[in-house]
């Protein structure tokens, strides 16, 4: 009898212990710019088509957003690996990049070297300056009333020409000039 209120007690106390302990979240990382950095590079080096290239790549990101969402509904908290100042959370990147190719993304196929320099002489024809068109005669001006109405005056097509100078460095924030997004 006694060894049964010892066990009662004892499993009494392993219960208690399951209820009033918080669940531990698994944190783990995972280096997401690595795994999309090598499927971008994969596509560079493919000989795909540009809107073949996009929906491949909105499938991958897709099944890479799925994966993500996945492991967080299994109680995981992936923590993007740059973030991450300890050895101690593990890494799952391969495993994570494993799953993204599991799921049906195909891996982008490298372009052979005649490919590559069929891309390369299309891209020349298409860079090569059109064939100008011989110039068309000025059409006589008309003479334009200063105090006529605007109503009455012709249009005027805007000058054609850059629409912006040479690239210069800019500064961007998020939130405002102090971080915070009050102002």
């Amino acid at each position: 009898m006694g060894l049964m209120v010892l066990a009662a007690l004892v499993w009494g106390m392993w219960v208690t212990k399951l209820l009033v302990t918080p669940t531990q979240d698994h944190i783990v990382s995972a280096r997401l710019s690595t795994i999309v950095g090598e499927y971008v590079q994969a596509q560079a080096r493919s000989a795909s088509p540009p809107a073949q290239v996009e929906a491949e790549m909105r499938k991958f990101m897709a099944s890479l957003d799925t994966e993500l969402q996945r492991r967080s509904a299994n109680g995981q908290i992936v923590l993007v690996g740059e973030a991450v100042l300890t050895k101690n959370v593990p890494d799952i990147t391969d495993k994570l990049r494993h799953a993204v190719y599991a799921s049906g993304v195909a891996r982008p196929k490298q372009a052979s070297a005649i490919e590559l320099q069929q891309l390369e002489q299309q891209a020349m024809l298409a860079a090569q300056p059109q064939q100008a068109m011989p110039a068309q005669p000025a059409a006589p001006t008309e003479y334009l009333d200063p105090m006529a109405p605007a109503q009455m005056m012709p249009s005027v097509p805007p000058a054609t020409g850059p629409q912006y100078g040479p690239p210069s460095a800019s500064v961007s924030t998020f939130g405002g000039p102090d971080g915070s997004g009050a102002q």
